[in-house]
């Protein structure tokens, strides 16, 4: 499963997740709220590191975005954000 969830963010949806040097794992998620016809959506990412040996554990959930709403595009980058940070204290 970490095999697979490492390639979600090396190959796949969540590529804004990578932390440079680093092995990520990650899963992307997009969902339409209810009524449907709102157009209104939950975008978020889950990701942990390293993926070999998992230490940390990040999830981001964005209720309701404006513009682009793709778990991949805009919860992902919040992520590797948060990633990086951490690195810079340990």
């Amino acid at each position: 499963m970490r095999y697979a969830l490492e390639m979600v963010v090396k190959e796949g949806g969540g590529k804004n997740g990578q932390v440079e040097g680093y092995r990520i794992g990650g899963k992307t998620a997009t969902s339409q709220t209810l009524p449907r016809s709102a157009n209104r959506y939950i975008s978020s990412f889950l990701g942990f590191m390293p993926a070999e040996d998992p230490q940390i554990l990040g999830l981001c959930i964005i209720h309701d975005p404006q513009g682009v709403y793709y778990g991949g595009t805009i919860a992902a980058p919040v992520i590797k954000n948060i990633f990086e940070a951490v690195l810079e204290r340990v």
